[in-house]
């Protein structure tokens, strides 16, 4: 029975739980190059292509490619100007990394991060941003991440116009290009290194800095770059008053963002052609300049708004399908793994009905000799406790008999060595007076006999016997009178056992073998050691111990 119960829990189970299966046609395999390239050559391309993955479930099963692609997809966003969904990919990205511990993917999605932060008008955030990044690339020692860092960085500085800053990290960066010999790197900050020395009117070294620029641009073939080398060549000349030069770079730049389709170099090309015109006197043409820049503005604002609101419909409605796609997916397995269940429910509770109905008579039976078990041990346990009761009260009785017989032989010690020094006082008198009437050899004799009897008083050998006794009958007693005062003699524990005892002042004194003067002076210097103030009676003292 319970092997057939154990099948229809594993086929609940597989109900419950069906097994899913991927095909590894479900989706292309990915292909990070191609992305890169369209990135740059068809940005709305590369993000179709980059949403196709996504959108795929078995995508997130493997963490650093979901990462790689939400960061790719949060740069072509930020391509195309749709700032906030850039950066709600970036921050995706980030969390999926950070949850990975990915330090060179932090730093890359921090440093894109700090882009669009500086694309919202937000330089200090961005600043931020690129000083995070250069810490995740300083802790995995990615030399050409900390030179593209710090390349961001001394940017911001220069928007902020901190240019001493701006200058020491856009040098830092230049040297660590420079040691991997990244050509792309060098160019990017030999340019930015330039634009500083141009907002600070140094033209001569922002000269210097373009044209290297320029060289390293040249070195790599990168066209789409160099437009922004030369209208910047374009600018410091005309800004240095070598108008004709600069006005030959701006009439390049314009001539090769027209070949490689770049409005926005095309508007920035034409206002420079417009400036430099102003500057030689040529109006007509400067203002013929300015207006093909503000028509050729206007088309990138209806194109890019165009373009955006494409992509924005391309991404709600991706979205919209595949949140329909699983909305359906789901209520199909819904549907499937309730009816199965439905099924299994009514066969498992015939089962159990019929489990149930022939074990019933055995659980009644097992719970009657339960109930029987825990009455005998109730039982058993009552009988315990009255014979723990019963040896409790033995032990008390064995206690307060011992506490008696302790008293009493206390009491009978007391009365001895009372009985004891009053014979020998007899005696001591007696010879005393015999002395006196007898001859001087038998006045040495006696002498002696006295001197052997005040021995005895001075050193009892029955002191440790009563001391022993003493000390069962009054506990702690010696140790709490030593506690008040640490100077106490033998002489003076004796003394205050016997007022414990409240003994009357002649039967302390005939114990002690002492005068009544000898007992008052004893009891004075007690008082004394003992720190008792005048109204604190010694006895009172002594018995509350």
């Amino acid at each position: 029975m319970r092997e057939f119960v154990f099948c229809c829990f594993l086929l609940l189970t597989s109900l419950i739980y069906p097994v899913t299966f991927s095909s590894a046609q479900d989706m292309k395999s990915f292909d990070l190059d191609r992305v890169s390239k369209l990135m740059k050559k068809n940005p709305e391309e590369a993000l179709i292509f980059t949403n196709e993955f996504l959108a795929n479930g078995t995508t997130k099963k493997d963490s650093q490619k979901y990462g790689e692609l939400l960061l790719i997809k949060g740069q072509l966003l930020f391509q195309v100007g749709l700032y906030q969904l850039a950066s709600e990919a970036l921050y995706q990205a980030e969390k999926v990394f950070d949850s990975k511990v990915c330090l060179q993917c932090l730093g890359r999605v921090n440093n894109a991060l700090g882009e669009v932060y500086y694309k919202i008008k937000s330089p200090e955030e961005s600043l931020l941003r690129h000083q995070k990044a250069l810490s995740f690339f300083q802790s995995s020692k990615d030399e050409l991440g900390i030179a593209r860092a710090k390349g961001f960085i001394g940017g911001m500085y220069e928007k902020l116009g901190e240019y001493e800053k701006a200058l020491s990290f856009q040098k830092e960066a230049l040297i660590l290009s420079e040691n991997i010999q990244d050509h792309a790197q060098i160019a990017f900050v030999f340019e930015n290194i330039g634009s500083i020395y141009e907002d600070i009117e140094n033209f001569d070294s922002a000269l210097f800095y373009f044209e290297q620029a320029s060289k390293h641009n040249l070195f790599i073939g990168d066209s789409l770059s160099r437009i922004g080398i030369l209208n910047n060549l374009g600018d410091v000349y005309r800004k240095s008053g070598r108008v004709d030069i600069g006005l030959s770079y701006s009439i390049n730049s314009l001539e090769l963002s027209l070949r490689l389709g770049n409005l926005y170099q095309q508007r920035s090309a034409l206002v420079d052609l417009s400036k430099s015109y102003a500057l030689l006197g040529e109006f007509e043409n400067s203002y013929l300049k300015l207006e093909e820049a503000r028509q050729l503005g206007e088309k990138i604002f209806s194109e890019e708004s165009a373009r955006q609101l494409a992509i924005l419909e391309s991404q709600y409605g991706l979205e919209a399908k595949n949140l329909e796609i699983n909305r359906l997916n789901q209520k199909q397995e819904f549907e499937s793994s309730l009816r199965w269940l439905f099924i299994f429910l009514l066969f498992l509770l015939t089962v159990l009905g019929y489990l149930i109905y022939n074990r019933q008579k055995l659980k009644i039976r097992s719970n009657k000799e339960l109930l029987l078990r825990q009455e005998e041990l109730i039982q058993m346990n009552e009988k315990l406790i009255e014979t723990e009761k019963y040896n409790l009260q033995l032990l008390e009785s064995k206690m307060v008999a011992e506490e008696k017989a302790h008293s009493k032989t206390l009491s009978a010690q007391t009365l001895h060595v009372i009985d004891k020094n009053q014979m020998l006082e007899e005696i001591k008198a007696k010879l005393k007076k015999i002395m006196e009437e007898d001859p001087k050899e038998q006045k040495k004799k006696i002498r002696n006999l006295i001197k052997q009897i005040d021995f005895n008083f001075s050193h009892d050998t029955e002191w440790e016997d009563f001391k022993l006794s003493f000390e069962k009958v009054h506990q702690d007693f010696f140790r709490n009178l030593q506690h008040k005062s640490g100077e106490l003699t033998p002489a003076d524990l004796k003394l205050a056992s016997l007022m414990r005892m409240n003994l009357s002042s002649k039967e302390v004194a005939s114990t002690l073998g002492i005068s009544m003067d000898s007992l008052r002076i004893s009891r004075y210097r007690l008082r004394k050691k003992l720190q008792l103030q005048k109204e604190e009676k010694l006895q009172n003292f002594i018995l509350s111990l």
